[in-house]
């Protein structure tokens, strides 16, 4: 009983982990494509308003 519950501790702490990482995974996804987006668009906003 104590074993059964001490392993499906463990099992939810690591899903949870996993959830984290997926978190941050994706996190770091969305700023590595969205950074030089903004950048270009930053640009290209300086480029209009010059000209």
């Amino acid at each position: 009983m104590i074993a059964a519950a001490a392993t499906s501790r463990s099992r939810i702490e690591r899903r949870m982990r996993q959830r984290r990482m997926a978190k941050v995974i994706v996190a770091i996804a969305l700023a590595v494509i969205w950074v030089p987006v903004a950048i270009i668009m930053l640009a290209a906003g300086m480029a209009d308003r010059r000209g």
